[in-house]
Order: C-alpha cells, then structure tokens, then sequence
C-alpha cells in the first residue's frame, strides 16, 4: 500500500483514495530468465557472477 503522505505529496485526497505500488526491476527479470532464486545475489557484488549479464 502506497503510505497517505505519497498521495498527498502528489495532491490526491488521501481520505478519498488510496493506492498500490508494485514494480519488476531489472533483477527479477534476470531472476525468471536465468533461473536465480534469491535476489541478494546480485548485490554481493561478486564479479565472477556479474559478469554473466553483459
């Protein structure tokens, strides 16, 4: 759920409304193209497993 001062910030009545945010970053795309189960693998920054995704 999106908090009532984001909405607000973006002048929309958050007493009237409220929302849901949800994305698909770059990560979990490559996630389901290659298979890798967990996501805090690409932020280990181990070079030898980065350097697949040129």
């Amino acid at each position: 759920m999106v908090h009532p001062e984001v909405l607000e910030n973006c002048g929309i009545d958050s007493r009237r409304y409220s929302g849901f945010a949800f994305g698909i970053g770059v990560e979990r795309t490559a996630m389901g193209r290659y298979g890798i189960d967990d996501i805090r693998t690409f932020y280990e920054n181990d070079i030898r497993f980065l350097s697949q995704f040129r």
